[in-house]
């Protein structure tokens, strides 16, 4: 049953389309990998994710009155490390297989560090809990493919003249194609207190990491991807502590070309 239950908590998990708010990159999204019980296209134009399904296992109402703290178990939620284990593009070269790990760690980090600080604010209904329970949810986290930027040896020189003024170089690093700018594609599930999966959303996003579609990070192999990663943590953060009917409003780009 396709419905708006839970949207904080799926619908808006991996909303992170700094470009457009629609969905239309659900053709991107790896559909074998064996993560997804039901990988549906997101039929809510308001929500910012490619692929959305939920089940009838909880109502907004309930939802709304965790936020809300009508309900004192408010929202409890286990955090399981993001995964690897669904990567389809895994790279056979062990130093870049490295660097893949390393962006997973700081996913980890970040992500921890982000919920353990909003659990710990006593105006929250949240609760970020260690080990799964009665009442709580568990998210389960996973890149399912990842892509550096195509980067031409003389791509700092088409920087500095974009920078100059040369607007044709603008539109070739700010608009390209996706797969030249590099992409991350990101899925969550959300599991209750029996094991069972409740919802589950996706999100393809491509290199965003400044208004040219380049900075001084995109010259290491994955460090670009953090700016992803920042943003899709981010508004976990605000969906935890929102009601099922508010909207969570998203940066268009970020004014950083350096």
């Amino acid at each position: 049953m396709m419905k708006r239950t839970i949207a904080t908590i799926a619908a808006l998990v991996a909303a992170v389309g700094l470009v457009s708010c629609s969905s239309d990159h659900f053709d991107k999204i790896p559909q074998k990998t064996g993560f997804f019980q039901h990988l549906q296209k997101n039929p809510y134009k308001e929500a910012p994710v490619d692929a959305f399904w939920s089940s009838d296992r909880i109502s907004d109402n309930e939802w709304d009155q965790r936020v809300t703290g009508e309900d004192a178990r408010g929202v409890r939620m286990r955090v399981a490390p993001v995964t690897l284990d669904y990567l389809t593009n895994r790279p056979t070269d062990a130093k870049e297989m490295a660097d893949i790990q390393g962006l997973k760690q700081y996913f980890d980090q970040v992500l921890m560090k982000k919920l353990q600080k909003l659990s710990d604010d006593p105006k929250n209904n949240f609760h970020l809990e260690q080990k799964p329970g009665p009442g709580v949810f568990t998210m389960e986290t996973a890149i399912l493919a990842v892509k550096t930027p195509v980067v031409a040896k003389n791509a700092a020189m088409k920087v500095v003249g974009a920078v100059s003024g040369v607007a044709g170089t603008v539109a070739d690093l700010a608009f390209g194609k996706d797969e030249d700018k590099g992409y991350i594609c990101i899925a969550a599930r959300f599991k209750d207190s029996s094991g069972r999966v409740v919802c589950e959303s996706a999100k393809y996003m491509t290199g965003q990491s400044s208004i040219l579609g380049y900075d001084t990070k995109d010259f290491r192999k994955y460090a670009h991807q953090r700016a992803s990663i920042e943003d899709w943590v981010d508004l976990v953060a605000k969906s935890c502590t929102s009601k099922s009917n508010e909207k969570i409003s998203m940066p268009w780009f970020k004014l950083n070309p350096f």
